[in-house]
């Protein structure tokens, strides 16, 4: 994954955080609606948000872009802790090359 395509994510899918934690949240539990649906809204508002960056986190779909761009949506409605998720927490250990 690239990384500049990474950090647009985790860019955009803490903006929804922010947004979902500032402004629907209280509005949700104030309306006595149950929390747990509220990870489906941010999927619902979070995609479109993801769609509008054009950001494609998966260049294996080359020959169907439209598919990368649809998880990377995905992803970005899944919030920051899922982009999280997907990094790498450690970096690999080179290996020599053998020749």
């Amino acid at each position: 994954m690239d990384f500049a395509v990474l950090a647009t994510l985790a860019i955009v899918a803490w903006l929804l955080y922010k947004i979902m934690d500032a402004a629907i949240k209280p509005a949700w539990l104030k309306a006595g609606l149950d929390p747990f649906w509220l990870v489906y809204v941010a999927v619902v508002l979070g995609a479109p948000l993801g769609w509008a960056t054009g950001a494609n986190a998966f260049p294996v779909f080359s020959a169907w872009p439209a598919v990368g761009r649809v998880l990377s949506a995905l992803i970005i409605g899944f919030g920051p802790s899922f982009v999280y998720d997907l990094m790498d927490k450690e970096p690999a250990t080179p290996t020599p090359l053998r020749q």
